[in-house]
C-alpha cells in the first residue's frame, strides 16, 4: 500500500510536457499571478486581474491559479477568482481539480467554498485515480470527509492500486476518519 507522502509530492511534482507538446511559457504577469494566488495576496491577484491576466491561465502542468490558491487554503483568493469567471473543476495535467488539492485541509472554509460553487465531488484523477475524499481521508482531515460525504462523495471509489479512502485512512491511522468512513455503509 501506499503512503499518503507519495500523493504529496504528486501534487506539486514537475511534469515533463507530452510527447509533441510545446511547454507552456508564463508571462511575467501570469507567473505573478500564480504567486500571488499560492500566497494569498488577493490585493495583488485582483490588481493583476484588473490588468487582464487570464484567471485560468495555466503552467506546464496544467495547474490553475485557484488550485495554487486551493492547496494553501486561500478561501478568499478562489472566491474572487471565481466571480471573475475561472472555472471550478478546471483539471490539472493529472486530472486533479482545486477541490482535490485543498482536501488535504486543514481548509474547511475553501472546500464548502468550492463545493458551493458545484465542484464535483468525485473527480478521480488520472494518474492515480485518487480523489477528493481519499486526499482527506489519508490526512486525518475528518470535518473535510464529513463535508465531502455530505455532498455525495463516493466512498467506494478505488483508485488504480484498489485502495478507498477507508484505505488510506486505516494506513494512516485516522481512526475517528475510518470510523466514520465504516458508518453507514
Amino acid at each position: 500500500m501506499k503512503t499518503f507522502m507519495i500523493l504529496i509530492a504528486m501534487l506539486w511534482s514537475v511534469c515533463v510536457p507530452l510527447a509533441g507538446q510545446t511547454p507552456v511559457q508564463l508571462t511575467p504577469e501570469e507567473q505573478a499571478l500564480f504567486e500571488s494566488a499560492q500566497l494569498g495576496k488577493l490585493d495583488q491577484v485582483e490588481r493583476l486581474v484588473s490588468e487582464g491576466t487570464a484567471v485560468d491561465v495555466v503552467d506546464p502542468d496544467h495547474r490553475t491559479p485557484m488550485m495554487f490558491a486551493a492547496f494553501n487554503g486561500h478561501t478568499a483568493v478562489i472566491g474572487f477568482l471565481l466571480e471573475k469567471g475561472a472555472e471550478v473543476d478546471n483539471r490539472d495535467i493529472n486530472g486533479r481539480t482545486a477541490l482535490m488539492y485543498a482536501s488535504s485541509g486543514p481548509f474547511e472554509e475553501t472546500v464548502k467554498l468550492l463545493l458551493a460553487k458545484g465542484a464535483e465531488v468525485n473527480v478521480q484523477g488520472t494518474l492515480e485515480g485518487f480523489t477528493a475524499l481519499m486526499t482527506a481521508a489519508a490526512e486525518g482531515q475528518i470535518e473535510i470527509v464529513r463535508l465531502l460525504l455530505d455532498h455525495g462523495a463516493d466512498r467506494s471509489l478505488e483508485d488504480t492500486d484498489g485502495d478507498t479512502a477507508l484505505s488510506f485512512a486505516r494506513e494512516n491511522g485516522h481512526a475517528e476518519v475510518v470510523a466514520m468512513l465504516e458508518s453507514d455503509q
